[in-house]
C-alpha cells in the first residue's frame, strides 16, 4: 500500500496565513500559529529553512494540537536581527512564545534546529522534547564550512541554482534513494534557497561548531530522538549519543529516511510525535 503524502501546496493552502510578531522592537518573526487543544507543539527548522520545513506535520495536527512555526530571524520573511548567536536565538523564541502566551511547549527541532531545541530546554520549561536529524553536537559536516563562507563572501546565494541541478544535490547529500522525485520537488517548492545573506549568516555565525552536551542532564522532560540511516549530513552516532546523555532520552532509527525525516516517513514521524505527547500529557 502506497502512503498518502501530504502536499506542500495543498497544505499551505489549508493551514491559517503566517503573520508577523514582533519580539522586540525592530525584529518581527514570521509565524504560523494555529488554535488547538495544548500541549502546543511548536517546530524550530533548520539552517537555510523556514517555517514551511514542517508542512506534512503542520498537516497531520492541524486542528488537533495548538502549533507554532516560525521562521528564524534573518530567515523566511522573518526581520534581520543584526547579529546571529545561538543564544540570541533562544531568546528570541522565549519572546516569541511569550508574546503568544505559551509556556511548556513540545518542542520538535529539526537539523541545527536541534540545537537551538536543546540550548531552549536547558533554561526555559519543555513539556517534551522531538530531535530529528541532529543532536546535541556533531551538526557540521567537513565540507559546509568552506561551501558556506564562499556562498557568502561572493554573494553567491543570489545565483544559486534551482530545478533539477538542486533536486539532484538534495537527493545525493540528504535524502534517501528511495525518497519519490515528487516529494523531492514538493521539498524544494516548500524550501527555496533562501536568497538574503543573512539566512547564511545564522548558519556560520550562530550554530558551526556547536557542542552542547555540558547541560544536558538538566533536561528532565521526555525525549525522543529521531534519525534516518541515510542521512549524510549528520552521522546516527551523533543521535544515539545524544539520546544517551538525554536524562529520559529515546532512541529512533526511522527505516528508509535521510536528512528529512519528517517529509520522507510522514506518517511514521507523526506517530512518533504523537506517542512523545501521549508521554508529555502524563509526565
Amino acid at each position: 500500500m502506497v502512503e498518502s503524502r501530504p502536499v506542500f501546496g495543498q497544505v499551505q493552502r489549508r493551514l491559517p496565513d503566517p503573520s508577523l510578531v514582533e519580539v522586540r522592537a525592530g525584529v518581527s518573526l514570521d509565524t504560523l500559529h494555529a488554535a488547538g487543544p495544548g500541549p502546543t507543539v511548536v517546530f524550530v527548522h533548520g539552517g537555510l529553512g523556514n517555517l514551511w520545513n514542517f508542512y506534512p506535520q503542520l498537516d497531520r495536527f492541524y486542528g488537533h494540537r495548538e502549533l507554532v512555526a516560525y521562521s528564524l530571524a534573518g530567515n523566511g520573511r522573518s526581520a534581520d536581527r543584526g547579529s546571529h548567536t545561538l543564544s540570541g536565538h533562544v531568546s528570541d523564541l522565549a519572546d516569541l512564545l511569550a508574546a503568544l502566551g505559551i509556556d511548556r511547549p513540545v518542542l520538535v527541532g529539526w537539523s541545527y534546529g536541534t540545537a537551538l531545541a536543546v540550548e531552549y530546554a536547558k533554561t526555559h520549561p519543555v513539556a517534551a522534547l522531538l530531535l530529528t536529524a541532529g543532536g546535541a553536537y556533531g551538526l557540521t559536516p567537513a565540507w559546509e564550512w568552506p561551501v558556506l563562507k564562499l556562498v557568502t563572501a561572493l554573494h553567491l546565494y543570489r545565483v544559486l541554482p534551482g530545478g533539477e541541478t538542486l533536486k539532484f544535490l538534495a537527493k545525493r547529500a540528504m535524502l534517501h534513494q528511495a525518497t519519490p522525485d515528487a516529494v523531492v520537488d514538493d521539498l524544494l517548492r516548500s524550501n527555496p534557497l533562501p536568497r538574503r545573506a543573512s539566512a547564511w549568516r545564522t548558519v556560520t555565525d550562530a550554530f558551526w561548531g556547536y557542542d552542547g552536551r555540558p547541560g544536558l542532564e538538566t533536561i528532565t522532560c521526555p525525549a525522543l530522538v529521531v534519525h534516518g540511516p541515510a542521512d549524510r549530513v549528520v552521522p546516527m552516532k551523533v543521535a544515539r549519543a545524544t539520546a544517551q546523555l538525554l536524562p529520559h532520552g529515546q532512541f529512533h532509527e526511522l527505516d528508509h529516511a535521510g536528512h528529512v525525516t519528517l517529509a520522507e516517513q510522514p506518517e511514521a514521524f507523526a506517530q512518533l510525535l504523537d506517542s512523545l505527547i501521549t508521554r508529555a500529557d502524563v509526565s
